[in-house]
């Protein structure tokens, strides 16, 4: 069986990737994500378009609100490839709360961010403009604003606009002051344990 950057440089359908991926283990799906170049990040983005990913892709109703779920990115990016996101649903406002878990995030910071229930037929928002307004998770790093530098050359003003590619995998491009940015990425969902 060809593997998912075969299928997807041979023009195949996004049901044909999306197939394959969902027959992988989770430590494979990451590792054949983990191989796209940018050129294949872009590509995989432009065959999900009209395939919004809903918030429950990223915190399934089967995790319990304040659980944090794991997703292993890869970006176009020429360096620093390699990163997480990691969710949890508030149980107060059912929104999703989240941070970049990264090599660089003591220069970075964390880069918080608010998921908001998007509107029928939208994609999920990673929204860079907000913060939760209190530590999600007693695990995760203290609450940085975006807005202060140098935290702000990477969030600042920043969504990521999220398609849906499998169950597991999603994809998303970076806007910059609602402008879209030459910037885009993969995320695979590790399911936490029951």
């Amino acid at each position: 069986m060809m593997s998912t950057l075969e299928l997807l440089r041979s023009a195949e359908t996004i049901e044909s990737i999306a197939h394959r991926l969902d027959a992988l283990s989770h430590s494979d799906r990451v590792r054949e994500l983990r191989a796209l170049k940018a050129r294949d990040l872009r590509a995989l983005h432009e065959l999900t378009a009209g395939r919004p990913a809903p918030l429950s892709h990223f915190v399934p109703p089967s995790v319990s609100d304040d659980v944090p779920v794991r997703h292993h990115g890869v970006n176009s990016l020429p360096f620093l490839r390699h990163f997480e996101k990691r969710f949890l649903r508030d149980a107060d406002s059912g929104e999703l709360w989240g941070y970049n878990h990264q090599t660089m995030r003591p220069v970075t910071g964390p880069g918080y961010f608010v998921v908001a229930d998007p509107a029928p037929g939208e994609a999920a928002a990673i929204d860079y403009r907000r913060i939760p307004p209190r530590l999600p998770h007693e695990s995760w790093p203290g609450l940085v604003s975006n807005e202060r530098l140098p935290q702000r050359l990477v969030f600042g003003h920043m969504r990521d606009l999220m398609q849906l590619v499998s169950v597991h995998v999603s994809v998303g491009r970076a806007e910059r002051k609602g402008k879209p940015a030459p910037a885009w990425f993969a995320l695979v969902r590790e399911d936490p344990l029951p």
